[in-house]
Order: C-alpha cells, then sequence, then structure tokens
C-alpha cells in the first residue's frame, strides 16, 4: 500500500445471493481499476460522490465485457486527484 487516500475492500453477499466487493472509506472522487495478478485489465469503477452519498462504491464482480470473475487474485489501484493513489489486494474464492 503507497501512500494516498485510506481505503478498504470488503465483500458483503450471502450464499448464491448477491455478490459485491465495497471500497470503503473512500475519498470524494477517484478512479478505481482491478487487474489480475497477470496484469489484465478487468474493471474500472468511478466514484464521485459527495459526503451525504457516502463514501464507498460497490463493484458488481463483472468484468469490462460484463462476465462474471474468475476466483483468483485481484489487484485494485485507486487514483485520487490532488490526494494521492494506493494499491491493494484481495481474493475472489468460489
Amino acid at each position: 500500500r503507497s501512500s494516498g487516500p485510506h481505503t478498504d475492500a470488503g465483500w458483503r453477499g450471502s450464499g448464491r445471493g448477491e455478490r459485491v466487493i465495497k471500497f470503503i472509506h473512500l475519498p470524494m472522487r477517484c478512479t478505481i481499476r482491478v487487474y489480475s495478478v497477470a496484469g489484465e485489465h478487468v474493471a474500472t469503477i468511478e466514484h464521485d460522490r459527495n459526503l451525504r452519498e457516502g463514501s464507498e462504491e460497490s463493484w458488481n464482480l463483472l468484468n469490462k465485457e460484463g462476465l462474471d470473475v474468475a476466483p483468483g487474485l485481484y489487484i485494485y489501484h485507486i487514483d485520487a486527484p490532488g490526494i494521492g493513489e494506493t494499491v491493494g489486494r484481495f481474493a475472489i474464492i468460489k
């Protein structure tokens, strides 16, 4: 993790229901990019909200083609202009 916005990723789901990963503690404006460990760009999520709307963003675990992502390790990169960048990782297990 590099210096930049303080963020976390968390999982929310129940069994075979809705599956999402939530990125929390985000600054008001940032771009979240998700990559496979092989470096393949999987998804981009634009976060642009005011304080009332919240500081979290959900990802539905679909890639940029709209398909379910495969189980595995993923890297996220959050870029917040004027604040900084941070990198983290998470695993998807089916």
